[in-house]
């Protein structure tokens, strides 16, 4: 017997049981998908990450060993004894544009105003006005007349008074970037020419034998200075330090000035001694440039000695004796001004203001040449503002006319 109105029990068909498992297995089949998406990319993604790790590891240290960058600052704590001479950072010797002076036959030189140490962005400037004017080499000047130093020096003697070091930039950094700009380097270091007082008993100058204080050139009153001496044993290993520190940096040449003796009055001969009134004191300057040109030398750089030229024609260079420098090369300062009148040329007198800019300067070149010896290589330099640009270019033909291949324009 059947009964109406009874609930009603609906069953899933089996069409829509078959369409429900296929989309569970179509599911099933993405998750297993993008699970095995997974594993691979991160099997192949691995080894190429570590590839790259190892290339960016690599090229950090590449970057270690790259062509010269600034040396660091040595540590506040660390004291370099000024007997220790000191190694500065010297340029890769792979860098495309280093030079070493047996590359070069010559050179002409631009003196760079030593406002250009300041920065690196005032060397920068100074070096493009070098490369616009067509010089091959510059000068650096790392010690002044004065004594003032343009760089900073690791000397304790330079650092025992508070005024003498005024750069910040280190030498193998200037010297670096004189390279990187495809300048020959070269650096300039005034030797004597020093007022500095260094340390409590003012190192290095002059004693008068009184009472062991500082000789003076003048009263105080009235400006008096001290100046090195080289007789003084902290003078020679100052000028040693300083040559070492230019040279194992990676100039090419050092160029060594100031190596003349102050004016003495008769009253300061006897108050300092029979040293300075010996006529063989010439031989302490020969010493000393020695000493910094031998060091020079040990370190691949060339050494250079700066002489007045009026000075050597006048007989008053008491520096010039060629046989006995250990500099191969001799800068020739050419002064108008230090050759006035006559001057003795190869045995006659000769009215040397009297001749033209070219007659002038092969007449006065000429025969310092000749006086240097064939030993020597003569470099004239050349105050480019005592001269019109005319009488200049005559002094250049003059020089080049008499083999000079290098000349040197302050």
């Amino acid at each position: 017997m059947s009964v109406k109105g009874g609930r009603k029990i609906y069953r899933a068909s089996t069409n829509y049981r078959k369409r429900k498992a296929r989309k569970a297995a179509k599911i099933f089949f993405v998750i297993l998908l993008l699970a095995a998406i997974v594993f691979l990319g991160y099997c192949v993604a691995r080894p190429v990450i570590e590839y790259l790790s190892d290339k960016n590891g690599e090229s950090a240290s590449a970057s270690d060993n790259a062509p010269w960058t600034p040396p660091s600052a040595p540590d506040d704590d660390e004291q370099i004894p000024e007997n220790d001479l000191n190694d500065d950072k010297i340029p890769d010797e792979d860098t495309a544009d280093d030079h070493t002076a047996d590359d070069v036959n010559g050179f002409s030189a631009y003196r760079l105003p030593v406002s250009a140490l300041n920065s690196p962005d005032d060397l920068t400037e100074a070096l493009s006005y070098a490369k616009e004017s067509g010089y091959t080499a510059v000068i650096a000047v790392l010690k002044d007349e004065g004594g003032k130093i343009y760089y900073n020096t690791a000397s304790d003697m330079a650092k025992s008074d508070e005024t003498a070091v005024v750069g910040t930039m280190y030498a193998g950094q200037i010297c670096s970037m004189i390279n990187a700009s495809g300048f020959i380097p070269i650096a300039e270091i005034n030797i004597l020419e020093d007022n500095n007082r260094y340390g409590m008993n003012r190192d290095g100058s002059y004693h008068l034998l009184s009472d062991n204080s500082a000789w003076l050139d003048n009263a105080p009153a009235k400006g008096g200075k001290p100046w090195l001496s080289p007789f003084d044993p902290d003078t020679q290993s100052y000028a040693e330090f300083l040559s070492n520190e230019a040279a194992s940096s990676g100039f090419d040449y050092v160029l060594f000035d100031g190596l003349v003796f102050p004016y003495f009055r008769n009253s300061d001969l006897n108050y300092i001694g029979d040293m300075v009134k010996s006529p063989e004191r010439y031989k302490a300057l020969i010493n000393i440039e020695n000493i910094s040109a031998d060091i020079a030398a040990k370190n691949s750089s060339v050494p250079i000695v700066m002489i007045s030229a009026g000075d050597i024609l006048s007989g008053k260079a008491e520096i010039f004796k060629p046989d006995e420098l250990a500099a191969g090369m001799i800068a020739v300062s050419y002064i108008p001004s230090e050759m006035e009148g006559t001057a003795v040329i190869n045995g006659q007198e000769v009215a040397v203001s009297e001749l033209s800019a070219y007659d002038r300067a092969k007449a006065v070149l000429g025969e310092i040449k000749r006086l240097s010896g064939e030993e020597k290589t003569v470099v004239p330099v050349i105050m480019q503002s005592d001269f019109s640009q005319a009488d200049f270019s005559e002094i250049i033909k003059a020089a080049i006319d008499l083999g000079m291949d290098s000349y040197i324009v302050m």
